[in-house]
């Protein structure tokens, strides 16, 4: 973690396609707002924009993001964890959604 940016170097496979996943939605859902701004993937390898964790995440906000991104409506979406999300703004951003059903069922 630097000051403004945060650069996710994978430890395992799982890793290295969740990095390549998240170019994927954030390509596709980078106009919602909801997503960490990404500045740029290489061989699974991400750098993003740095945000102010939290604590807590409120369930509407989950709820919300699994219906704007069908991508993440799965049983195994490890979404109510605060760790994967951040907030500027009075606004929650997701940091890491690099996850699919595939790479969840790779757990």
């Amino acid at each position: 973690m630097f000051k403004n940016f945060v650069i996710k170097t994978p430890i395992s496979y799982r890793g290295y396609l969740q990095g390549l996943n998240e170019k994927k939605i954030y390509d596709k859902y980078c106009d919602l707002g909801l997503l960490a701004e990404l500045k740029w993937v290489w061989h699974g390898i991400v750098c993003q924009k740095r945000y102010k964790t939290v604590n807590l995440i409120p369930t509407d906000w989950v709820i919300d993001i699994k219906t704007k991104i069908p991508e993440f409506n799965f049983d195994n979406c490890d979404l109510h964890n605060p760790k994967n999300w951040g907030i500027i703004d009075n606004k929650y951003i997701l940091l890491d959604y690099g996850v699919n059903q595939y790479i969840a069922s790779l757990y």
